[in-house]
């Protein structure tokens, strides 16, 4: 007996040195998780409610008699994933009180989790020998456990090398190096399912890149806003035996800056959507994985180069960072990233602002900062400033009017050169470079070490791919999408001649008039795919900012899943699309997409190509399309509020009711109010200031900047729009 207890003691002390103490490997989940109230145990009809009607439901399904729409999870008693007779007893026992509702739930959103038939608790993860603190796989296996018992209520042991179990979850380091991690590269994600155990390969990221796939594919959590993740409620789920998964990204910079903030949130949202763009530096380590793109400038970078490159950088005293570039360098010109950018063409110029990249790159260096130059992962930016201002000497233009090779073309030949002069510092590094101009030079070609960066369409209204703009053009600038019919491909055609690479800069994003959402979510869908598949587009930059009045962060989200999945059907896009509308909002989530619809059918009939930067509501909708379907889209929304399951989705479908009734109100002003009967005027009163308390008490933004103040006045007689923003339009004869 003494020598049993001996040998259970040494087990025991065995044990204890192969599990990690897990406390302190924890990442606190602080995000607001929101919890799916699908069903509840033995509601068959999802009606809220447990009857009569139910255990009849269950009854016939049972016995395979007639059709009835059941909800199986709601019947799975046993947890067994089939229903039987043994569930219909237990829904007797829920029905005569015998038993509880409870009594059948743990209190967590996934009852019961299995891994090739095999229950999750028989399970322990295993970490290779000598696995860091600091590597991806630590920050991939305490996701994965974490999460799991977030939604299972079971914590995941963790050993080294050897299972504690008789099934294992195992993580593996594959080296780039080798025969695999040559085929999986940086981002490549490979895991399987194989007698019961569940393994996981990666390099630098496709550890952390599986588990969150997993997460989402099976254990039911989306992370659907840098505040909040949700988790889905299920009866049973198993990743079955014989799965097998490998994937290797298609977009190699996936960047969306809306909703994914600094701070935590990067850790619980950025990463989880698999985005990998070098914005983000401040969390550049093996833990999360390293990043791709250019590194601590983004663009607009010859302003701060022509600043280090002559000495004249200002101290912190000078002011924010946005005005550290408004000052004058020894000729007197004004260096600032919205108003200057250089001669192209003049030696003089090109060292100065070659000489201030080599001093910037050193100087982030000497921080600390990793650059990962010959493993094509770092670059950095030089790329002229945030406006179309160029140089006007006359070798400019000799090479960009008369030798017909466009700024474009002239830009890149001052990159080519620096990506040359360049290797003799950083062997490998690739030069950034931002593209306005989309002129396609006539012999000039990108050098195989630059990204260049496709900034934008000439008209977000229409889609890519479809010669459907207007003749006139977009309302700001005369510009439209015909010109990128054909000139994105042929950049892209260009880069792959050249092994250079080409990444767009999305702007879907609405940037100034917060009340009023751009109407053109599904082009999201269709121009991201129109690149991938003709432009040889293989990164995009998803512009933030904004805020989350009208499917904002729901844009930022489908913009994400494009980046990862390019190759999917418009269908699937717009199943996510209500998949997420389901999980912000509620059950009234088809509705919802209704009214996305009709919001997209409102810009189509505006009759004119806008540009999502700068142009006015009346720009981007029809007036005559909104007064003439407000009360239905109002409808619809009214019709998600009563589905809505809670006070946050209530409150996200207000904002929405808010938005609606600006763009109602203000299209029929005239027709309800100033020529309106008693009862129009009386309504029309009755929503605005419903609108305007509602506004003013949630202290609601109405503009990007303080261009446009909020009326604190409550005034019938103006149109709101003419209230809110001054003009609705910069066209001629748009009411109002």
């Amino acid at each position: 007996m003494k020598k049993l207890i001996s040998l259970i003691v040494l087990a025991s002390m065995l044990l204890s040195a192969l599990i990690t103490p897990l406390a302190a490997l924890d990442l606190p989940l602080v995000q607001n998780f929101e919890m799916d109230e699908t069903y509840v145990m033995g509601d068959a009809n999802l009606d809220r409610s447990v009857d009569g009607k139910d255990a009849l439901i269950l009854k016939t399904a049972v016995a395979g008699v007639g059709e009835h729409k059941i909800s199986d999870d709601a019947c799975d008693f046993d947890a067994d994933s089939a229903l039987s007779a043994k569930d219909s007893y237990s829904m007797k026992l829920l029905l005569s009180g015998a038993k509880k509702s409870a009594d059948f739930e743990n209190g967590y959103q996934l009852y019961s989790l299995t891994i090739g038939g095999n229950d999750i608790h028989d399970y322990c993860i295993v970490l290779p020998e000598g696995t860091s603190e600091d590597s991806n796989i630590q920050f991939a296996y305490l996701n994965l456990m974490q999460y799991v018992e977030k939604a299972t209520g079971f914590r995941i042991p963790m050993c080294y090398g050897t299972p504690i179990t008789e099934k294992a979850i195992y993580f593996n380091h594959v080296d780039l190096n080798s025969e695999l991690g040559q085929k999986m590269g940086v981002e490549g994600v490979k895991y399987e399912v194989k007698d019961g155990n569940l393994s996981i390969w990666g390099t630098y990221r496709g550890n952390g890149y599986a588990v969150f796939d997993i997460l989402e594919k099976y254990v039911g959590i989306r992370f659907i806003a840098n505040n909040a993740t949700f988790i889905f409620k299920s009866r049973t789920v198993d990743i079955p035996e014989g799965l097998s998964v490998e994937y290797v990204p298609k977009i190699t910079f996936r960047y969306a800056g809306q909703t994914y903030g600094g701070g935590d949130s990067v850790k619980y949202h950025y990463y989880p959507h698999r985005l990998n763009g070098s914005q983000l530096y401040q969390y550049d380590s093996p833990f999360y994985g390293t990043k791709t793109g250019p590194e601590f400038i983004n663009a607009h970078s010859f302003g701060y180069y022509w600043a280090m490159g002559t000495g004249t950088m200002p101290d912190e005293s000078f002011g924010t960072l946005s005005e550290r570039y408004q000052y004058k360098h020894d000729s007197g010109i004004l260096v600032d990233e919205y108003k200057w950018n250089p001669c192209a063409t003049d030696p003089k110029v090109y060292n100065t602002i070659f000489s201030g990249l080599i001093d910037t790159t050193l100087m982030v260096m000497s921080w600390g900062r990793v650059y990962r130059f010959e493993e094509d992962l770092s670059a950095m930016s030089f790329s002229i400033c945030d406006n179309q201002n160029y140089c006007t000497c006359r070798n400019c233009r000799k090479i960009a009017v008369t030798q017909k090779e466009g700024y474009s073309g002239l830009f890149v030949q001052m990159t080519n050169k620096a990506c040359d002069d360049v290797q003799e510092y950083f062997p490998g590094c690739k030069l950034y470079m931002i593209l306005y101009d989309h002129t396609i030079p006539a012999t000039i070609k990108p050098h195989d070490k630059i990204i260049l960066m496709y900034c934008g369409t000439g008209c977000d209204n229409h889609i890519l791919g479809r010669d459907t703009c207007y003749e006139q053009g977009g309302q700001l600038n005369g510009s439209s999408n015909k010109t990128d019919l054909t000139a994105l491909p042929a950049w892209g055609a260009l880069c792959k001649e050249t092994g250079a690479e080409i990444w767009f800069w999305v702007y879907a994003v609405t940037y100034h008039y917060y009340l009023i959402g751009c109407p053109n979510i599904p082009n999201i869908y269709y121009n991201l795919k129109w690149m991938f598949d003709n432009a040889n587009v293989t990164g995009v930059y998803y512009e933030g900012g904004g805020r989350t009045y009208n499917f904002e962060t729901m844009k930022a989200y489908l913009a994400v899943k494009m980046m990862w999945e390019p190759d999917m059907s418009y269908e699937r896009f717009v199943s996510y699309a209500k998949e997420y509308l389901y999980m912000w909002y509620g059950d009234g989530y088809e509705e919802l997409w209704e009214y996305i619809e009709m919001q997209t059918e409102a810009g189509d009939q505006c009759g004119t190509c806008f540009i999502n930067n700068f142009d006015r509501p009346g720009d981007m909708y029809s007036y005559e399309y909104m007064g003439e379907n407000y009360e239905y889209m109002r409808d619809l929304l009214e019709s998600a509020y009563d589905k809505a399951k809670n006070h946050t989705q209530k409150t996200r479908i207000e904002t929405l009711l808010v938005s609606c009734d600006f763009m109602g109100l203000s299209s029929l002003h005239t027709e309800w109010y100033l020529e309106g009967t008693e009862e129009t005027k009386q309504l029309y009163m009755d929503r605005y200031l419903w609108m305007h308390n509602y506004i003013k008490n949630h202290n609601m933004s109405i503009f990007r900047d303080s261009i446009y103040v909020f009326p604190t006045e409550v005034n019938y007689e103006i149109n709101p729009m003419i209230q809110f923003y001054e003009h609705g339009s910069r066209r001629v004869n748009v009411y109002p």
